[in-house]
């Protein structure tokens, strides 16, 4: 039996053992992050302590986190340094030229506490408010840094950290609505309002009602993006517009076997949700890659202020395809294009009867 120190990976073995792309390993062999072996002028060896004692430092989400940093340049990246009159280390702090950013990085597990059972109602909001108070006790002692928590999820569970409304709920009051019912004249007095936040927000103290972890400029969800499976819902949906016909299960595959590599592809992403009540805002000029999003006050509303581009182009898309809709909705969509196809056939039909 080899021992440890006898394996020796590739760094595309090393990436697949990481869940890392291949260009980022290569980039931290060169750059001597991660400890490696030129065996010639292309090829690495990495022994399998090296990636073991790496990943001792570093979970996946903070590894996650120093790619999108890398690939989009969002400053210089230093891994938990001192801070001057505390002992709580936050992981990441990064250069900008405003001021210096602070990122805690943190992920969910299988916890069953946000799985639910027995089915039933389940609030969404517990998993991401009890990570908020935690990192909110971690940056006590930052008070006038510009702090952020990133967020990350891949675990079984029902936390959404990329739906805008549960995340922003989280942090500034479930979201609802209001009646504005007056029980002197027990009469309606109002229009209702729609989309306004509610209780429970951990951005907001709980009995007094005024701002809390105004530390804290925003909530970031990393999420590596399956921008593969919805370019195949696109090229699916193309396809039978173009035939006419709904391809069946088989044919499904085929296309995503003859083009695995695409449609299995994965980008990294951000989402931004900021703290309209932070002393010291996130700039909005990170996090501005290709597909990201960023949601914040504008007025009195809190809307996306950031769209990236390539994100703006599939949506688009999708638009105009309905596949933005529901599943009835594109059902019911699909059978009234075969109900118009057939009626055009049979008019075409009965045209080339009459000549």
């Amino acid at each position: 039996m080899k021992d440890v120190s006898d394996v020796y990976l590739t760094p595309e073995e090393v990436a697949e053992r990481l869940q890392l792309s291949t260009e980022t390993i290569y980039r931290w062999l060169r750059s001597r992050k991660l400890k490696g072996s030129r065996i010639s002028h292309k090829a690495w060896r990495v022994a399998d302590r090296e990636v073991a004692s790496f990943v001792r430092r570093r979970n996946v989400s903070e590894l996650l986190f120093e790619e999108y940093a890398e690939e989009y340049n969002i400053g210089a990246v230093e891994y938990e340094p001192n801070f001057p009159g505390s002992t709580r280390r936050i992981d990441y702090r990064v250069s900008h030229p405003k001021y210096p950013l602070w990122f805690e990085v943190k992920e969910f597990d299988q916890d069953p506490r946000l799985i639910g059972s027995g089915g039933g109602a389940f609030d969404p909001h517990i998993g991401i408010r009890a990570k908020i108070g935690k990192a909110g006790e971690k940056f006590r002692d930052y008070d006038g840094e510009c702090c952020s928590l990133v967020l990350f999820n891949e675990a079984l569970n029902l936390v959404e950290i990329c739906s805008p409304r549960i995340v922003l709920g989280a942090m500034l009051g479930s979201v609802g609505f209001r009646v504005p019912y007056n029980p002197a004249t027990e009469a309606f007095d109002g229009p209702v309002e729609d989309n306004i936040f509610m209780d429970g927000g951990k951005m907001i103290h709980p009995y007094i009602k005024t701002p809390q972890n105004t530390t804290i400029s925003a909530i970031i969800a990393l999420e590596r993006f399956k921008i593969g499976q919805r370019e195949l819902q696109i090229a699916v949906e193309q396809k039978e517009r173009a035939e006419q016909r709904s391809l069946d299960i088989e044919e499904h595959l085929n296309m995503l076997n003859d083009n695995r590599e695409k449609f299995s592809r994965l980008v990294l992403r951000t989402i931004v949700y900021e703290n309209p009540h932070a002393n010291k805002a996130l700039p909005r000029d990170v996090f501005v890659g290709p597909f990201d999003e960023r949601w914040g006050q504008e007025g009195d509303l809190i809307k996306q202020v950031f769209v990236g581009p390539e994100l703006t182009k599939l949506t688009e898309t999708e638009h105009e395809l309905g596949l933005d809709q529901g599943p009835f909705m594109r059902h019911a969509q699909k059978r009234a294009r075969k109900a118009g196809n057939d009626k055009s056939t049979r008019q075409r039909d009965g045209n080339r009867h009459a000549i």
